[in-house]
């Protein structure tokens, strides 16, 4: 528990009793065994092995268990010891299963064997376990974004090779335990008695060793008068502390939050009430959309979160502070990253790892002069259309974080409000003893490129798509794929367009890969979803393309007047560089239905890319909101050039 703002870590329990210590251990041992041998069977493949390594790694934990016992998770130091264990053995041989295994269960272990070691471990350690992104990170010896690349990469993979979503991976991981539930333990007790066998063969050993090493010293030996001499000497002076690399932040006062009146002064409005400040040490800490941890900096010595709320319904507004103390300048450096990575990318909880999100990333700007570094990203809901704009914001060694929410549309987003917020919270951090750069009272805001998402950067993500006319419940992509056949949905629907796929103008299309999104969990025709295809030509002939799309768009309606294709161009537009155009289009279809979509062309570079979204009635996309997309897909089709 977090007391006034700082983390610290538990007392020293003392002593404790052998008794106490026996049923703990014989508690931990009924309740985890199970679960750390489904990890390390999946980790593996060979059930054998790792029952053995599970077995033997309690062995070790007993062993050890006065210490371990006092961890607030012993799971974190026994999985390691029997994932190191496990890895040794099945390294000396193939990838092992038994011949009786289930066609589900074998593809589940081809797929987790096509996977390197450390994406096997991050997406077992956050599908499997109850660990932090911060914990997976150090438990598989790598920097965190590494770690989330990893996981990334790994989770992608997985469910490709299974033709699965990523939000089944879980289950499709827990359906091994029907495998595992089978196996026979050991009591508990034979486990203690090896484990104390264990204690006493390495206190004897180490002994010996200490004899040894002292004799080899001359430590036994006489002076020249030939007596043996005494522990009496004098004193040894202590020798001097090494100077430290800068002040310690010991805790972070909650006056250097905003204040209500900072509050009012700097957004306006008269109805602002203050309705609390803590550590946030208790529910599941997330104060701020798509935060997936309680805290950026686990390592931290304090935190602070303050809430404001004004008017109430649809006028009602909410703005929340979350500040941060890293015990160092490079943590605070990671801390902000690792924040603002928060909103950037929305990655899912530790405790929902196939959380889909339900935020779509509005933009991305940077706000100069305000610290050392600083950050403003507006993400709006969903699932109710609620506005978020958040800044992130490091001076120092504090980290904060501003957001305002409020029923709003996208063009009425208060960026430069929140900018101002976010100057004068720094403007109260800046001056502590740990402080860094302070802020103008009037910031500038400076749109930029959106952070890259997900394996395929230059493709969109679920992060990237807008609310529908009626909430339908979260998007979901498969994994880019590379285009191996001519797919109707890589051009337009009811237009004879090109597509991107084989030659144009002679010249093969390099690099096409394509991505779907759908509404999985709603109840709309199969046909209805979004495809994201990209492709790459040189870059006479990138511009050749998308000028035969926009006339082959602009011809539909009069190549088959039966058809009933009626076409409303969004936008259009470009320059040497780059171009983009965006069309409605509605086709009529026989017994007076119709069927509703909307069309793209957005180029880059040599790269080109077009989007296909089919509509239902009850899931249509804006028109401002479509455009939008494609200029996203624009932005992040940059990337491809890299």
């Amino acid at each position: 528990m977090i007391e006034s703002g700082s983390r610290t870590p538990p007392p020293d329990q003392g002593y404790v009793s052998t008794s106490d210590l026996t049923a703990s251990f014989d508690e931990f041992y009924k309740d985890a065994r199970d679960r750390l041998l489904l990890q390390t069977f999946a980790l593996t493949g060979d059930l054998a092995v790792a029952r053995s390594a599970v077995r033997e790694a309690y062995v070790v934990s007993w062993h050890h268990w006065r210490k371990t016992a006092r961890l607030d998770d012993p799971e974190m130091s026994v999985r390691p010891q029997a994932w190191r264990k496990a890895l040794r053995r099945s390294n000396a041989r193939p990838w092992h299963r038994r011949k009786d295994l289930d066609a589900q269960s074998r593809s589940i272990l081809d797929a987790l064997a096509a996977l390197t070691v450390n994406q096997r471990r991050a997406l077992l350690l956050t599908q499997l376990a109850a660990v932090t992104m911060a914990e997976m990170a150090h438990e598989i010896g790598l920097p965190l974004e590494a770690a989330e690349r990893e996981l990334q990469l790994g989770a992608a993979q997985f469910a490709m090779q299974l033709e699965i979503p990523t939000s089944a991976i879980p289950l499709s991981l827990n359906s091994l335990a029907e495998i595992t539930r089978a196996v026979t333990w050991p009591r508990v007790t034979i486990i203690r008695r090896a484990g104390s066998a264990r204690r006493r063969a390495h206190t004897v050993l180490g002994s010996a060793t200490a004899v040894v090493a002292l004799v080899a010293a001359g430590a036994v030996a006489m002076d020249a008068s030939g007596a043996r001499p005494t522990l009496d000497r004098e004193g040894v002076p202590a020798a001097s502390a090494p100077a430290s690399s800068g002040p310690a932040v010991n805790t972070l006062p909650d006056t250097a939050l905003i204040s209500l009146e900072g509050l009012t002064d700097t957004l306006g409005g008269r109805a602002w009430a203050q309705i609390g400040t803590s550590d946030n040490s208790s529910g599941n800490g997330r104060v701020l959309p798509c935060q997936p941890d309680r805290y950026a900096d686990p390592s931290g010595t304090a935190a602070w979160v303050r809430v404001f709320r004004a008017g109430s319904g649809t006028s009602a507004r909410a703005t929340t502070q979350f500040a941060e103390a890293s015990a160092t300048e490079q943590r605070a450096i990671r801390t902000f990253r690792r924040t603002l990575t928060w909103f950037t990318s929305c990655p899912a909880p530790a405790d929902d790892p196939s959380a889909v999100p339900r935020i779509q990333l509005v933009s991305t700007a940077t706000v100069p002069g305000v610290g050392d570094e600083a950050n403003l990203v507006v993400l709006r809901s969903r699932a109710d259309r609620t506005l978020h704009v958040i800044g992130v914001a490091r001076t120092g060694q504090f980290t904060t974080t501003l957001s305002l929410a409020s029923r709003t549309a996208v063009t009425r987003a208060d960026r430069a409000g929140v900018a101002r917020l976010l100057a004068a919270s720094v403007a109260r951090l800046c001056v502590l003893a740990d402080g860094g750069g302070c802020a103008p009272a009037r910031p500038k805001v400076a749109d930029r490129a959106s952070y890259p998402v997900g394996k395929v950067p230059w493709m969109l993500s679920e992060l990237d798509l807008p609310p529908l006319s009626k909430d339908q419940g979260p998007w979901v992509g498969t994994p880019a794929t590379k285009l191996t056949e001519s797919r109707i949905d890589s051009g337009a629907v009811g237009c004879d367009t090109a597509r991107l796929f084989g030659k144009f103008g002679g010249q093969a299309i390099q690099a096409n890969q394509f991505r779907t999104f759908v509404l999985s969990a709603a109840k709309l025709p199969p046909e209805v979803g979004l495809t994201q295809t990209v492709g790459s030509l040189p870059t006479g002939t990138a511009r050749a393309f998308v000028r035969r799309f926009r006339d082959q768009m602009a011809d539909c309606p009069d190549l088959d007047a039966s058809a009933g294709t009626e076409v409303d161009e969004l936008v259009s537009g470009g320059d040497a560089k780059s171009a983009l155009s965006a069309w409605h289009l509605v086709t009529a279809l026989p017994g007076d239905r119709t069927v509703e979509y909307d069309v793209a062309v957005v180029r880059r570079g040599t790269s080109v890319s077009l989007l296909v979204y089919v509509a239902a009635p009850r899931a249509r996309i804006a028109d401002a909101d479509f455009v939008a997309l494609a200029r996203r897909s624009l932005d992040r089709l940059a990337r491809m050039e890299k």
